[in-house]
């Protein structure tokens, strides 16, 4: 009688834990796997341009590999930096972003002097890879179409 009493127990303990491991594994899985999907459908982090392309009515009129700039998006912030240009005039800017549906909503509060426009919001369609994105802004002057074509990979 002691025999099954005590088998019994032990039966019982092993399903216990068995049941609380199997609790806690799924619970850390899950919370895993969101953040993995959350990270995807977040811009939040640093970024550091890889390629940019200077086109004018789909002719490409400059490829530069070497250019640095990053952006970097945190909290509903974004502040975007880049070396000088050749006549020394720099580029940077501040403010709040969103991202949604493939978009990314910049409001610049603080420029450069060489961005003060009247323009200080920019939608900016991207195509989003696991750890890249690419960006293409789009302006015309005169009869001219132009784009830039940026693409960045993460470094954080």
């Amino acid at each position: 009688m002691k025999r099954k009493a005590i088998i019994k127990t032990t039966t019982f303990k092993n399903l216990f834990y068995l049941a609380l491991i199997s609790i806690i594994s799924i619970a850390c899985g899950s919370r895993i796997n969101s953040k993995k999907v959350k990270n995807f459908n977040t811009m939040e982090g640093v970024w550091e341009l890889s390629e940019f392309y200077h086109l004018a009515n789909e002719d490409t009129l400059i490829v530069d590999t070497s250019k640095v700039q990053h952006k970097i998006y945190l909290d509903g912030y974004v502040i975007w930096n880049t070396d000088p240009a050749p006549d020394a005039s720099e580029w940077h800017a501040y403010g709040t972003y969103t991202f949604k549906n493939d978009t990314i909503i910049e409001k610049l509060t603080s420029t450069s002097k060489s961005m003060k426009s009247d323009v200080n919001t920019y939608v900016i369609p991207i195509e989003r890879g696991k750890n890249s994105y690419k960006q293409v802004n789009t302006y015309k002057n005169n009869d001219t179409i132009y784009h830039n074509i940026e693409v960045y990979k993460k470094i954080n």
